[in-house]
């Protein structure tokens, strides 16, 4: 005999605090699910099941949790939905290694198992990737970070890596040496070459597998003292930078991930740079999604954490002024970008490091948006138009983003001439990206546009745009397309 469902009043009750209709939930739960790749397609329809007492599959119960999480600006976990497996009821929790049933607990997991866990959601075939997924989502809970002090120092390896496994060759039991570290810092260098000039798309899988398949092991075998600081040193700036791809391709879930790969490697290699650079990318990527308050705090632990080198300091000072103007603070936006630009001002060389180049173009960038944040359109338009002056040409996927945003600013201001203008710039730039930033730029770009029709420049771009957004070939799709789940 069938088990009589029971209606689910917490989750009701969930809704009815949050101001939301079953519709409003399901938008809510489709939008988290794209920023891991997965194409949901639930409705209202879908809601009326869960309230009726239907338990959703552990993928679709982990995203719920974290929509109401944001909305209500509480952790809300599967328990408080009401989720939890009846007495007497065979449990439906998923068996993958590393699935989670809370927001957060997926980073319970070591380094080493959360690279290979990452790369192989990435390239498993669709029905696999459902299961993958689990947990992988964006997650407010997550951006709490660990503590910086929390890792083993860099002269005592993890246990396991002490004693050689006995499954792994011998070979590849042996230490690490120096060549194997520098290999990895030189392929670091091309990673990074290619996501500046092309886009996060480009290569974004191949360094994720590279991260999984080569220095993951290598982080589980014995080293010297400087080999292993060094080791881990390029094992989590390659993981920041792919952190930084999957945010230039909208793949939220798996950029915080890889951030928080990152600070865990910084902390065991005690490197307080490091650490504080992955904080500051997780507040630029907090702040893109809307959440200001978050991205504050963030920046403000990165800023309290860098060592005192002016250039990183005016790194992090820069984005914190970003945030807080996000977060309505005038005063501390302000007083940011003041303390960004002295700084820059006593450095004496260009960022080089895979942390991203920064120099006056990307303070100019900040400025822009700091004022557009508090208002001042005029002043950005002329902010970010000194950007683009200043910006070197290798960095055509940051030239592009600024055109984007200056376009708009200018439509804002009534100049539909020089926006058109500026956007026919940023299309010249486009083809060449694998960005899904860049591809919403795009969609940004016809929807502004497009009440301008009957304007024959305006016309001739939407046309141009068009012909450009056609479907094409995709390292974020080829291969590896977005898992539908109905």
């Amino acid at each position: 005999m069938s088990q009589q469902l029971s209606p689910n009043r917490q989750l009701r009750t969930l809704m009815v605090q949050a101001s939301w209709t079953g519709q409003d939930l399901a938008t809510a739960v489709n939008g988290i699910g794209r920023e891991t790749g997965l194409a949901l397609r639930y409705d209202r329809s879908a809601v009326a099941h869960w309230l009726a007492g239907t338990r959703p599959r552990p993928s679709a119960a982990a995203l719920i949790a974290e929509a109401l999480s944001r909305r209500l600006g509480r952790t809300i976990t599967q328990e408080h939905l009401g989720f939890t497996t009846p007495p007497g009821a065979a449990s439906s929790r998923s068996t993958v290694p590393g699935a989670a049933e809370r927001p957060g607990a997926q980073d319970e997991e070591d380094s080493v198992t959360t690279l290979v866990r990452l790369a192989q959601a990435q390239t498993a075939p669709d029905h696999r990737r459902r299961q993958l997924l689990v947990g992988l989502g964006y997650s407010l809970t997550a951006l709490a970070a660990p503590g910086f002090d929390s890792g083993p120092a860099p002269d005592a390896p993890a246990q396991d890596a002490r004693v050689p496994d006995a499954r792994v060759p011998r070979s590849r039991a042996d230490k690490v040496t120096l060549f194997e570290v520098e290999a990895a810092e030189a392929l670091a260098v091309h990673f990074r070459a290619g996501d500046t000039a092309f886009g996060g798309g480009h290569g974004r899988r191949a360094l994720a597998a590279y991260l999984a398949s080569d220095l993951a092991p290598r982080l589980r075998r014995p080293a010297s003292p400087a080999v292993r600081s060094r080791l881990l040193a390029a094992a989590g700036r390659l993981a920041y930078l792919c952190a930084f791809m999957c945010f230039d391709d909208e793949l939220h879930g798996y950029a915080q991930r890889y951030y928080r790969v990152a600070l865990r490697l910084a902390s065991e290699n005690r490197d307080a740079l490091d650490y504080a650079v992955a904080l500051r990318g997780m507040s630029v990527q907090a702040r893109a999604l809307g959440h200001y308050h978050q991205a504050v705090e963030l920046a403000e632990a990165a800023a309290a954490g860098t060592p005192g080198q002016p250039l990183q300091q005016a790194f992090v000072h820069g984005q914190l002024a970003v945030a807080a103007a996000a977060d309505r603070d005038p005063h501390r936006a302000l007083a940011a970008i003041g303390t960004a630009e002295r700084f820059l001002d006593r450095a004496t060389g260009p960022q080089t490091q895979l942390t991203g180049a920064y120099h006056w173009s990307s303070l100019l960038h900040q400025q822009g948006t700091v004022r557009e944040l508090l208002g001042d359109r005029a002043g950005a338009i002329g902010a970010l138009r000194e950007s683009l002056r200043h910006r070197p040409t290798a960095e055509r996927r940051s030239r592009a983003v600024i055109l984007a945003e200056l376009a708009g600013l200018q439509l804002d201001e009534g100049r539909l001439d020089q926006a058109v203008a500026t956007w026919n710039q940023f299309l010249d730039e486009y083809p060449a990206l694998a960005s899904a930033r860049s591809d919403t730029a795009v969609a940004v770009l016809r929807a502004r546009v497009r009440p301008h029709g009957r304007n024959p420049a305006a016309r001739a771009l939407l046309e141009r745009a068009a012909v450009l957004a056609a479907p094409r070939p995709h390292p974020r799709r080829a291969g590896a397309s977005p898992v539908r789940v109905t």
